[in-house]
């Protein structure tokens, strides 16, 4: 590390600077102070951003600062304040969740927002994680870039150590605020830096460099890995959200598990940790024929059924416990589940004429229901009529049947029972089910 100055700060930025927008994430710290004034000094398209937690009495204090720090630069200020609630991750992790909900709400396609991570933060996080027991995903530390939102977020000062920053502040006669908190030893990070790092850089100097760059090796590793997984899930199939049992047990435990992982990240959810995946893995293969086992954790739920895993989110929401009224010239909207529309034709769909007979209900599966289909001379339970036909339960539970009076005419637009279709040249209308974009994924194609 040769370090920091404009010059070198424009190196780091070399990838980023056609951006249209740069916001920089602005705490009113002595990192965050330096990665705004550099990027002003540099001439790049800067916004500032600051998120209040409210955490603490000096936080109104805080955003003051930020405030006149930007006026004396002439970079706009956007201030947010966020409510933190922890729960069993703690306060830290829940404020650090909330902070980058914000950075992704305002960033604008081509955005990008730079965060003041350097060296040592690197190297405390992978120290950490190894305390921790974490696996060659996390030993690769702190990421320089990845997708936020529309934008990306980037963090330009990872080649830079703490003690380079700070020159650059003193130099350049910077303000900025002390967070007390930072020497907390309360919070683990706070103790490492506080006093484990110093006393290993006594025995093994250049700590911060050394875990840089096994952060390095293990990031070139597991981007291998990656890679290999994602080669293997092409293979494997065109739904994105479908793997079946059999293709996932050709595989060895350990290829399993990144298999797994990849193809959980892929859809844009974290994994469930090492141990926990492990366990659940294994129920979900070894399972007996007929059961329905599942993998549930905090990011989404794995589900097992008839030889096929689903990648589900981990909450489903829950139809509607009473019936609908519905007069089918406006669509109708179910909240968190879908919306159904009906569209006039021709010999398709439901009987034009049966509507006008009788008021028109959306209803879900309470049990018992029944249907009569074409060639079948009897009515038939609708539980075995969506099993025969393969549709998982979930996805059974949150199908809108449509009642004409009190009879099952429609299943979405799936089933139509044979009193109601419409025949050949005679007015119709047909039905069109959509799941909500938010949960599309969990349901397969019928």
């Amino acid at each position: 590390m040769g370090g920091f100055d404009v010059e070198a700060f424009a190196l780091a930025m070399r990838p980023w600077r056609s951006i249209p927008r740069l916001w920089i994430a602005y705490s009113g710290g002595c990192d965050s102070t330096v990665l705004l004034h550099a990027a002003v000094t540099l001439g790049l398209p800067v916004s500032a951003l600051h998120v209040d937690h409210g955490l603490r009495p000096e936080s109104v204090d805080w955003a003051l600062h930020c405030r006149a720090r930007c006026l004396a630069l002439g970079v706009p200020l956007r201030v947010e304040s966020v409510t933190v609630r922890a729960g069993g991750e703690g306060l830290e992790a829940a404020a650090r969740k909330a902070r980058y909900r914000v950075y992704a709400a305002v960033l604008a396609p081509g955005e990008c927002i730079a965060t003041a991570h350097h060296a040592d933060d690197q190297a405390e996080t992978v120290l950490l994680r190894i305390l921790r027991g974490t696996g060659i995903d996390g030993l690769a530390g702190i990421p320089a870039e990845r997708e936020l939102g529309e934008g990306r977020l980037i963090r330009p000062l990872l080649g830079f150590c703490r003690a380079e920053l700070a020159a650059y502040a003193a130099c350049h006669e910077l303000s900025w605020i002390d967070d007390p908190a930072n020497r907390c030893d309360r919070h683990d990070r706070s103790f490492l830096r506080e006093h484990v790092v110093p006393l290993l850089e006594t025995r093994w100097s250049g700590l911060a460099q050394r875990l840089t760059r096994l952060a390095h090796h293990a990031d070139t590793a597991s981007m291998l890995t990656e890679r290999w997984a994602r080669r293997q899930l092409a293979a494997l199939g065109d739904d994105p959200c479908i793997l079946t049992v059999a293709a996932v047990a050709e595989f060895d435990e350990a290829e399993r598990l990144q298999l797994l992982r990849s193809w959980i990240r892929r859809q844009g959810r974290r994994p469930p940790p090492a141990r926990r995946l492990s366990q659940g893995l294994v129920d979900l293969l070894r399972a007996a024929p007929d059961r329905q086992p599942a993998l549930v954790w905090a990011d989404g739920c794995i589900r097992r059924y008839r030889g096929r895993l689903y990648l589900l989110p981990p909450h489903l929401p829950q139809p509607p416990a009473v019936g609908l009224p519905w007069d089918m010239r406006q669509p109708l909207n179910v909240p968190g589940l879908g919306r159904l529309e009906a569209r006039v034709s021709v010999g398709r769909g439901l009987r034009a004429q049966c509507l006008r007979q009788a008021p028109v209900e959306v209803r879900f599966r309470q049990g018992g229901e029944r249907m009569c289909l074409r060639g079948h001379a009897r009515p038939h339970a609708l539980k075995r009529l969506l099993q025969e036909r393969g549709v998982p339960p979930w996805v059974r539970e949150r199908l809108p049947l449509i009642f004409i009076g009190h009879e099952l005419a429609a299943v979405a637009d799936f089933l139509l029972a044979e009193p109601f279709i419409a025949r050949p040249t005679e007015p119709g209308v047909e039905l069109c089910w959509r799941f909500a974009a938010t949960q599309d994924r969990a349901y397969p194609a019928l």
